[in-house]
């Protein structure tokens, strides 16, 4: 039997090497999921240009995945973000951020058995349409809960392991059936290099702008990487390279996908079927597949799986390391006394969100539900990414001054802080509000509230508990920089 209790406070180091940091890193991003639930809108706008639209996304994205990648070298540690801010700017913004990025996980692991039940409903559409409603689907949000929570609970290495494997499984189906669609074309004499121009959009500049705005949001979770810098073996070395290769990897496999479902129907057939509310893929699938077209929609469940799991271990890593300093309760700080994983933290995200999702399930409805946390998600995630750019240029002014670079630590995050409000603003603006209270109103409400009480908290902190707001690590942040330590 496991002690009751335990003082291990600190997480297993080398517990997964680079392959584990980018099987979760790949898995946060889901690789199907994004061609699945994003591909449609991106189409929709940008037409048969939708693969030149994610390889413009990847352009925009690289700039941020630079900032976490330069500074989780300097400092490698479970707290990510809100460890840097901590140590370059001041203890008041890196707790304040850190609040918000345990509610970017938290709310991204809410998201996932909302997404699961879905797609659960769909499959049994297939077989027993008259039983699907909310009743099967509250099966699918505990189904994936308790897959999810098997793969979590034991340890960081077995998380990696099982974000693999459903990686594999999504990637396989989905290039296989691109595949599909670009060897017909080749046969017919209709395989070209169109998809690549942007010129190409159907909705011109503005529909290649919309459609850029989804096609960001599928790069949105590849900072859960740096989460998991104290568990893996060489973290300055290693957690650096999986952030840009992750990246660079999923971009060129998104606009390689989208080049061939470009192919399959006619440009404004996928903003028809968009409108309506049909998902685009699936009717390719089924022309393709036929069928098989099944494999689509267990690919995207197992793609679901993969961020659930990848969004649990990244919320868990920082809210420990917020719970270790006192940021959040002790109660999150304590460790497995055996596995030394945050099995506390985890108690926490997986009650709330199985009971959150079937609240929001009865008020709003499953697919409005999904989009309601989903837009919750765009803003806790670009507010993140935008802070972290402000970060890594300050942080390397104030203390690796002698390494200071202008391209790598000046414009180039400030490239990333542009492009992460572009999907602020279009995913979280005026139109969100005109949407009514229940699709829009509650949802700007509710993110703002969210921000304004972390920052009374934090305020809170300070005033009650100053010591908490102490830099941490602090010899590690002003010990002087290498030549190696240059981009």
């Amino acid at each position: 039997m496991e002690p009751k209790s335990s003082n291990v406070t600190i997480l297993r180091a080398g517990a997964i090497g680079k392959l584990g940091a980018i099987a979760l890193g790949v898995a946060m991003m889901g690789p199907a999921l994004a061609i699945y639930a994003n591909l449609g809108p991106v189409a929709a706008g940008a037409g048969i240009a939708s693969p030149a639209v994610f390889l413009v996304a990847l352009l925009l994205t690289l700039p941020s995945a630079a900032s976490y990648a330069l500074t989780s070298r300097e400092i490698p540690s479970a707290g990510s973000a809100y460890t840097w801010l901590s140590e370059s700017i001041n203890p008041f913004v890196g707790a304040w951020m850190g609040l918000l990025l345990v509610a970017t996980y938290f709310i991204a692991v809410i998201l996932q058995p909302v997404l699961f039940g879905l797609f659960f409903n769909e499959l049994l559409a297939l077989f027993f349409p008259s039983v699907v409603g909310y009743g099967t689907w509250m099966i699918g949000v505990l189904l994936s809960t308790a897959v999810v929570a098997l793969l979590a609970y034991p340890g960081i290495d077995i998380s990696a392991k099982g974000s693999m494997v459903v990686t594999v499984l999504g990637l396989v189906v989905v290039i296989g059936l691109a595949g599909t669609i670009m060897a017909s074309a080749l046969g017919s004499g209709t395989l070209g290099f169109a998809p690549f121009n942007p010129l190409e959009s159907i909705g011109g500049t503005r529909g290649f702008f919309n459609g850029l705005v989804f096609a960001l949001l599928s790069f949105v979770g590849f900072s859960v990487i740096t989460t998991a810098a104290e568990e893996t073996h060489s973290p300055r070395s290693v957690i650096p390279q999986v952030v840009l290769w992750s990246c660079i990897f999923l971009g060129f496999i998104w606009a390689f996908s989208a080049w061939g479902f470009s192919l399959a129907l006619p440009a404004h057939a996928w903003e028809d079927y968009v409108s309506k509310g049909v998902n685009p893929v699936g009717v390719v699938a089924n022309k393709y597949w036929g069928r098989g077209s099944i494999f689509v929609t267990l690919a995207a469940l197992a793609a679901v799986l993969g961020v659930y799991l990848a969004s649990a271990v990244g919320y868990a890593r920082v809210a420990y390391a917020m719970g270790r300093d006192g940021a959040l309760p002790a109660f999150f700080g304590r460790l497995h006394p055996r596995r030394q994983t945050p099995w506390n933290a985890l108690h926490v995200v997986f009650v709330i969100t199985v009971a959150l999702a079937a609240i929001w399930g009865r008020w709003l409805g499953l697919y409005l539900s999904y989009e309601w946390w989903g837009a919750s998600l765009v803003f806790f995630a670009m507010i993140s990414n935008a802070v972290v750019n402000v970060g890594c240029t300050v942080f390397f002014f104030r203390f690796r001054r002698r390494v200071f670079n202008w391209w790598w630590h000046g414009i180039l995050p400030g490239i990333g802080l542009l492009s992460s409000f572009l999907p602020l603003y279009y995913c979280f603006g005026p139109d969100l509000w005109h949407a009514g209270w229940a699709k829009g109103q509650s949802i700007i409400v509710f993110s703002v509230g969210l921000v304004l009480v972390t920052a009374l908290y934090t305020i809170g902190l300070g005033l009650f508990k100053p010591e908490v707001l102490q830099r941490s690590a602090t010899q590690k942040t002003l010990a002087p920089a290498t030549p190696s330590e240059t981009p």
